[in-house]
């Protein structure tokens, strides 16, 4: 036993929605024969195409949900790393960059300058037969680097002083 076919004002009237709702449901996908007086709809076939809509709705909007949670979760996270940074437990990788740069450039520029300051000691250890006291040199040497490399690290743990006049 076939089912009654209703037309589109009937199936309009059938769901409670506007004709205009109905041809857009037909642009979705609506179930439908084609006549020579325009559409004819089986109401079950309608109404099951209707549910599965709706029933994609829900996974769609539990997708929404969900993707609503996780930027809830980012919008926390991104509190949480500007606290940190405000609090100072948190620098931006360009700084840290920046910060070894300027340590790696004040340890060679110690070490390149070590040559410049104990070369006269040096040249003062070779004795008058021309040869040289390699123990002192050592010593000379290992004073100059330590005391080079010292320096570094004095400045490197020396708090950074912030400019507080940023008008």
């Amino acid at each position: 036993m076939s089912e009654k076919r209703l037309n589109l004002k009937q199936l309009a009237r059938a769901f409670g929605i506007s004709q205009v709702s109905v041809r857009n449901w037909l642009d979705k996908g609506l179930p439908h024969e084609r006549t020579h007086k325009g559409y004819t709809f089986n109401l079950s076939e309608c109404v099951q195409w209707r549910e599965k809509i709706l029933k994609d709705s829900k996974a769609t909007s539990s997708d929404y949900e969900s993707a609503r949670a996780e930027k809830e979760l980012w919008r926390a996270k991104t509190v949480k790393l500007n606290y940190e940074r405000l609090g100072g437990s948190l620098v931006s990788a360009a700084e840290v960059k920046k910060a070894a740069f300027q340590a790696a450039r004040m340890t060679r520029d110690a070490i390149l300058a070590v040559p410049d300051r104990v070369a006269s000691l040096l040249a003062g250890e070779i004795s008058t037969s021309g040869k040289i006291d390699k123990t002192r040199v050592h010593e000379i040497l290992g004073k100059e680097l330590r005391q080079a490399l010292e320096n570094l690290s004095n400045n490197l743990n020396q708090p950074e002083v912030e400019n507080d006049d940023k008008n």
